[in-house]
């Protein structure tokens, strides 16, 4: 892939960009490798504290002086935090390049922590959280990720813990940026009408001010538990249910097969789940699978929103779907699939920010980047015969299930037992 070229500095930054000509627009960002997963109990939600902080003041700039600064120039920035990974990135023309790296680079190396916008900050984190909360679409997947890695950081919520949340500290942020803030965590990365040369002698003096501290390495196999949980909630007129298995890692060979495999059973409006629940028996209005892969972990699940009266009916719906996919899966809807896999890869390519995030990731998990041609081929080779026996290794696994409505899961986990499935 020509135009996609990667240099690790001599202080570990890995700088990886991607040229994509006839862009008018560049994102240029940091991609740091420290996420929930480096959090105890003590700290949970300090990742996603910090990255609100990261805004609010550096010893340059005020929280307003950075807002007005990108906006002067058209552009706009952003963060978000996951499970493994902080991201701060910005969108500007490409003329303007440069002065998203050097508010970036500012907020990451410069911040204040200054007590009265901590306090603010405080307060905001705190309303997400009840936001969170308050949404049962949102709050189904925490409690989901929690029994899956019962008692383990890859099962703590990102927003973190009212009650932790509340008592950190300007020192805590400090000392959480110090050990994981350094240039050998660090993955610099942009996407759009530029050039990789022109980028890095633009950005030298930024990239080479990050600390050359040692960070400690987070690359846990997390041992997947399973189980049940309902969050019972009468005012709720649905119930919220994602009933979940073991998944993969982004290493693992069946990587492309559980994608295919998740297509298949409840990727779009063609998928097995939403033809068979949706448009047949009208049981939902909302069904999808989806697969969440970590560095050495991943869960697989199906998330669907119905009446009480008709969870049972879902759930065996559902159960007998997944085990018909070990059993049968047609050439056409494999076909199907395959293609729309390879379309929204091609596509992704197409938006700068997705394609910043396809190479940081590439570059996290494999040391290098991929070439749509390698990802094409390792798409081709993945058979029918594979996706049957990835199902049957799902299947292997004990079920990870989660309600959040008016009533609880025993109608779910009767079901998935009367289907011969593991529940706990």
């Amino acid at each position: 892939m020509n135009n996609v070229r990667s240099t690790t500095l001599s202080n570990g930054i890995r700088a990886v960009t991607k040229r994509i000509d006839g862009f008018e627009s560049v994102v240029v960002g940091y991609w740091v490798e420290a996420g929930e997963v480096c959090e105890d109990l003590s700290n949970n939600g300090i990742s996603h504290f910090l990255e609100h902080m990261a805004f609010k003041g550096t010893t340059s700039r005020t929280a307003k002086e950075i807002a007005e600064e990108i906006e002067s120039v058209g552009g706009y920035m952003n963060a978000y935090t996951s499970k493994e990974v902080t991201a701060y990135f910005a969108k500007v023309l490409g003329e303007d390049t440069k002065v998203a790296l050097n508010i970036l680079s500012d907020i990451l190396q410069n911040p204040t922590f200054l007590t009265e916008e901590l306090e603010k900050e405080r307060g905001v984190v705190l309303q997400e959280l009840y936001q969170v909360k308050d949404t049962p679409d949102d709050i189904i997947f925490d409690h989901f990720q929690e029994i899956c890695f019962k008692d383990q950081s890859m099962g703590y919520p990102i927003v973190g813990q009212e009650e932790v949340v509340a008592k950190i500290t300007a020192d805590d942020l400090r000392e959480y940026r110090s050990r994981y803030y350094n240039a050998d965590n660090i993955v610099f990365a942009a996407a759009g009408n530029l050039s990789h040369d022109e980028l890095l002698d633009m950005a030298t003096e930024n990239l080479n001010a990050f600390k050359t501290d040692v960070s400690p390495v987070h690359d846990v196999q997390y041992n997947y538990v399973g189980g049940s949980y309902s969050d019972v909630r009468e005012q709720l007129e649905q119930v919220h249910a994602i009933i979940g298995f073991d998944g993969i890692s982004n290493l693992d060979a069946d990587y492309y097969t559980m994608a295919i495999f998740s297509s298949i059973l409840g990727g779009g409006m063609s998928s097995r789940l939403f033809q068979e629940v949706r448009e047949k028996r009208g049981l939902c209005y909302s069904i999808y699978s989806f697969s969440s892969s970590y560095k050495r972990n991943g869960v697989f699940g199906v998330y669907s929103a119905t009446t009480a009266d008709k969870l049972a009916e879902l759930s065996d719906v559902v159960a007998g779907e997944i085990i018909s996919m070990s059993n049968g899966i047609s050439e056409k809807e494999f076909k199907i699939t395959k293609a729309q896999f390879k379309a929204s890869l091609l596509m992704a390519g197409e938006n700068n920010t997705s394609s910043c995030e396809q190479i940081v990731s590439q570059i996290r998990i494999f040391g290098r980047t991929l070439d749509n041609a390698e990802v094409l081929e390792k798409i081709d080779a993945v058979t029918i015969d594979d996706v049957k026996k990835l199902t049957h290794r799902i299947l292997a696994s004990k079920t990870a299930v989660v309600t959040v409505g008016k009533c609880d899961c025993s109608s779910v986990l009767a079901k998935l037992e009367s289907n011969g499935l593991k529940t706990v």
